[in-house]
């Protein structure tokens, strides 16, 4: 083995983590955003208030399954990761390890693109709707909505910025999902 092939195959298990870091950050922050947005406002026909929140959207919802599936399988993963870091070497070096663990990270990437897919697609949809309710509302004279469109334009947009977040944290657990696959080819060579 030459010494550039040596230092790349040493440079896998730094990548491998921070990557998981990083996935485990961005999942974690957009779960928050998720969990904790919120508007409030005062409906034209009542006296109380009306707090609204994205986790009570379905879609929504199944973001934040995706999201929490990813965050506790990323978590599982991390000493692991560690362990390969600092070793150079898997805690267990089977193959069928090495299957598991590949085959486990598409299903959690295949759960978290979906999850990206739902927070997204909710996001503009409701928009949507909310902007045309508003269109025909207002032609009819009403400003029901123009009154309140500040507080759920920021409630919708923090949906997108949860998704976003939800979007990067597939991107980098899809890069740590690949080095997974080099490490499986590492493993059935030797």
């Amino acid at each position: 083995m030459s010494e550039p092939e040596g230092s790349k195959k040493a440079l896998l298990p730094i990548a491998a983590l921070i990557l998981r870091v990083l996935t485990m950050i961005l999942l974690l922050v957009s779960l928050i955003i998720l969990v904790t947005d919120s508007a409030t406002f005062k409906p034209v026909l009542s006296s109380d208030d009306v707090t609204i929140r994205l986790k009570y959207i379905y879609s929504y919802r199944y973001m934040l399954a995706t999201e929490v599936l990813g965050l506790a399988y990323t978590f599982l993963r991390l000493p692991f990761s560690i362990l390969y870091m600092i070793t150079g070497k898997r805690l267990i070096d089977v193959v069928g390890l090495s299957y598991f663990n590949l085959f486990s990270d598409k299903v959690i990437l295949s759960l978290l693109a979906s999850g990206v897919g739902a927070g997204f697609g909710a996001t503009y949809d409701l928009k949507k709707n909310l902007d045309d309710l508003d269109d025909i509302l207002q032609r009819q004279g009403y400003t029901i909505i123009a009154n309140i469109r500040s507080e759920l334009d920021d409630f919708f947009n923090m949906g997108y910025v949860s998704a976003t977040l939800l979007l990067l944290g597939f991107l980098f657990f899809g890069v740590s999902s690949f080095i997974s696959s080099l490490a499986l080819s590492n493993t059935a060579q030797n």
